[in-house]
């Protein structure tokens, strides 16, 4: 599980380095810029009330690895976004990522319990929102490195590959 994380997240950061700086490039806007970022925080806000109720329902290791397919495929997608009138697709694209991760991320902290004993529950806990923090800024820095050196698609691609890995792992 926490390695799942490791590459989902640092995939995360690839991505959204490599949309932001795509953005910019079709646009100039700063306003959209805000406002692929206010997606970002929407997108999981909106969805995540639903995660409960699936995590309640069905095998949350199955919806973990289904998420990460979804997350896959969808990001393959930010592919097309080529030209400046594509930018409401890198929107659309960008939302339903993020809440498909909003509904992947509760299940995954959910399942902590069921997987770490109770002595080690807070230590897993620990772990996990320190790996986040940390690959925030290795993941950005290194998705800023990559998009430079191979490109914007290269890193949308990488992406991809980091949810396969994932859902591999889980």
């Amino acid at each position: 599980l926490w390695t799942a994380q490791i590459a989902s997240l640092f995939g995360d950061w690839f991505n959204i380095i490599a949309s932001a700086t795509l953005l910019s490039q079709l646009t100039g806007s700063g306003a959209a810029l805000g406002g692929f970022f206010a997606i970002r925080m929407l997108a999981s806000f909106v969805v995540s009330p639903l995660s409960g109720v699936l995590a309640d329902r069905y095998n949350r290791k199955n919806i973990l690895i289904v998420t990460d397919l979804l997350r896959f495929g969808v990001v393959l997608l930010f592919l097309l976004v080529r030209k400046p009138q594509h930018a409401w697709l890198l929107f659309a694209l960008t939302a339903l990522q993020v809440g498909i991760g909003g509904i992947f991320e509760p299940i995954r902290t959910a399942i902590l319990p069921e997987i770490a004993s109770r002595r080690l529950l807070g230590a897993a806990n620990t772990l996990s929102a320190v790996t986040w923090s940390t690959l925030l800024a290795l993941g950005a820095a290194a998705g800023g490195m990559f998009a430079s050196a191979f490109g914007i698609r290269a890193a949308f691609v990488l992406d991809s590959l980091t949810y396969v890995l994932s859902a591999l792992l889980l």
